[in-house]
């Protein structure tokens, strides 16, 4: 009997375990694992203490740089891929090896690396004379059902190495996740890619095919999944920077959110931390309240988290009243013994519930300090380009008055990304973020136009040179009304605020446009009326068997590598959108033969899903009736990307 699709999501983990078991046993036993403190979440999702120990785990430690000695000689070092960190625990193991030269012979250290370990790594063991005493293992652990339909990588890393430092070799760890994935649910029929990295991920998806297609069995009938959509965060900064109106978008730009686990630290809040002058204590060592973004474990947080943050506490006022009326002194003795067995446990945890969102929607009243109003209507003025000079003087007063490590720079970005900066407004920001946090931060500005999340506009003087005068129109600066014309003919600007519409998530500004490409592949009959919709959008490909018929008579690429003939490759090994659009209005027969109409989507966001654009999703999968999959490398809001460009 085929199980539920969520219970198959779920077993992911299972063949995370499994990959760990095989690493850990060739670690050997009486194994000290040390875990840097990113990925302790995460791995509770796999395994669990009393698991670790089973399989040759004596002790664990947090991963700290100056760690002192450890119970065993056999080490094994979890860390995700970042460099610095490898080079800390390089640097750890030569000071021990340096202590104890005897261990250099033993073999006893083992460098597990979170998704995958690349080629440099073995060079800087060689470097280090390191080379065959450092073992270095894989990890590419599968995907965590973090919630109803919400899927995350937990790697949230990934986005300052292929945003910023445009650093792709951890792409095939996102292609092999979802070559993964689709061993279980079965390969979708169509998949559609927007953006450079997402299109890298669908040929490397297309090679994965031509290659393994043999390891399905029976593909069709265990197609569970009908459409995937990849898309790259920069195809839509805009639902990162805006600020979301729902109770979940809320929480994550207000606490900090590991692997679904909410920290409700109310004196140390994200917001506490990017401001000025603020002095966060440390005396206060009591253990914070932890609570899981669950719904199956949490039914009130399921009510409300994708609701507009205006309606939350009406909503938690009302299940109080409803605690409150509940008269427990009026039950018989055999009542009150059957209340105890099977109510009591569930009502205290509810009560606990309870006080926590209220508590979580007391603070975010609190930090938002009646600014939220304010920011919302300056942001729907920029998305729709009106009153540029107020919004300037809103976002100039930001820097000059309140301004915030992180949010500040996120104002920034969005003016600059959707009505732009002139040189002077430009260099009048960036001198008042450098006054307030110093200039050992000028690198941030280079970051942000690196990852595309600021336009850097041209010296006035260099424009007006009277040799470029014939060059003139094409330094005007034409990316101004750019977001604005691909917004509007997608539909992604509401005139009205409607209640149903996925842009009630940004106050019924913005609609984000992963909803926009879910609501036009659902409610489209044919590839050609889908890709017709979305013809706005220039970096649109598309893969999966849909495609696959129009290829009748290509070659495989076995046959590719062994003709080596160039001339014969065509147009259609591309994917290109406005390509297949071409070939399907020419020819009526093959158009009518590429039905779609998926009733499940799956969406892949590389660099980070946002709770709005989760929320949005949900609107157009009640209104579709069909089931919507969100997915990402990481669950991120808008100060997550700028504390990934600082």
């Amino acid at each position: 009997m085929d199980q539920p699709l969520s219970l198959k999501l779920a077993s992911l983990c299972l063949i995370s375990q499994h990959k760990l078991q095989c690493i850990l046993s060739a670690c050997g036993t009486k194994l000290d694992l040390i875990i840097d403190p990113l990925l302790i979440k995460p791995l509770e999702r796999i395994c669990g203490v009393s698991w670790l120990r089973q399989h040759g785990v004596d002790k664990i430690y947090k991963m700290e740089p100056q760690l002192g000695n450890t119970a065993n000689t056999n080490r094994a070092y979890l860390i995700p891929a970042c460099m610095q960190k490898y080079k800390c625990v390089l640097d750890q193991i030569s000071s021990i090896l340096s202590q104890n030269p005897s261990l250099t012979d033993a073999k006893c250290f083992n460098v597990i690396i979170v998704p995958k370990t690349m080629s440099t790594y073995d060079s800087i063991l060689e470097s280090k004379g390191l080379y065959d005493i450092v073992k270095l293992h894989s990890f590419s652990w599968e995907l965590f059902s973090l919630d109803e339909q919400i899927l995350s990588l937990e790697l949230p890393f990934l986005y300052r190495q292929m945003f910023v430092e445009q650093n792709q070799s951890l792409l095939s760890s996102i292609s092999m996740c979802l070559w993964s994935l689709f061993h279980v649910t079965g390969q979708p029929k169509c998949i559609l890619s927007l953006g450079k990295l997402s299109s890298s991920v669908l040929d490397i998806l297309e090679v994965y095919k031509e290659s393994y297609e043999r390891d399905f069995v029976n593909m069709d009938s265990s197609q569970e999944i009908g459409a995937l959509i990849i898309m790259d965060r920069d195809q839509d900064y805009a639902s990162s920077l805006l600020t979301p109106a729902t109770y979940s978008g809320l929480l994550n730009e207000i606490f900090s959110i590991n692997c679904g686990h909410l920290d409700l630290n109310v004196k140390e809040t994200k917001l506490k931390k990017g401001k000025m002058n603020t002095h966060i204590s440390s005396e206060d060592k009591s253990k914070n309240t932890v609570m899981t973004l669950d719904s199956s474990i949490d039914n009130l947080y399921g009510e409300i988290k994708h609701r507009h943050f205006s309606e939350v506490l009406s909503v938690l006022s009302s299940k109080a009243k409803l605690l409150k009326n509940e008269d427990i002194k009026a039950l018989g003795i055999q009542e009150m013994k059957d209340f105890v067995a099977t109510k009591l446990q569930q009502v205290t945890l509810f009560k606990q519930n309870l006080v926590n969102h209220v508590l979580a929607c007391e603070t975010i009243i609190a930090e938002m300090n009646n600014k939220f109003e304010n920011l919302t209507q300056a942001e729907c003025e920029m998305l729709n380009n009106r009153n540029k000079k107020s919004n300037f003087t809103f976002v100039d007063e930001q820097f000059g008055t309140d301004i915030h490590m992180y949010n500040s720079l996120r104002l920034m970005c969005l003016l600059s990304l959707t009505q732009g900066l002139s040189y002077d407004e430009y260099n009048s920001l960036v001198s008042k973020y450098l006054l307030a946090f110093g200039y050992k931060f000028l690198y941030v500005f280079n970051n942000l136009v690196s990852a595309g999340l600021l336009v850097q506009p041209s010296s006035p003087k260099l424009s007006l040179n009277i040799s470029n005068l014939s060059n003139l129109s094409e330094r005007l600066p034409k990316w101004q009304n750019g977001f604005q014309n691909i917004a509007n003919k997608l539909k992604q600007l509401p005139q009205t605020e409607a209640g149903t519409s996925p842009g009630y998530v940004f106050n019924g500004s913005y609609v984000p446009l992963v909803a926009t490409l879910c609501n036009a592949l659902l409610n489209s009959e044919s590839l050609l009326e889908v890709l017709n919709k979305l013809s706005a959008l220039n970096d649109l490909k598309v893969g999966g068997a849909v495609v696959d018929k129009l290829k009748t008579g290509m070659e495989t690429l076995n046959e590719k590598l062994c003709n080596l003939s160039l001339q014969n490759n065509i147009d259609l090994g591309s994917k290109d959108a406005k390509t297949i659009v071409k070939l399907l209005k020419s020819d009526s027969k093959v158009n009518s033969g590429l039905s779609i109409k998926p009733k499940t989507v799956l969406v892949f966001i590389i660099g980070g899903v946002t709770y709005a654009e989760i929320a949005a999703c949900d609107v157009v999968q009640a209104a579709t009736g069909s089931k919507i999959f969100i997915a990402g490398d990481c669950i991120a809001s808008g100060s997550d990307i700028m504390v990934a460009n600082i």
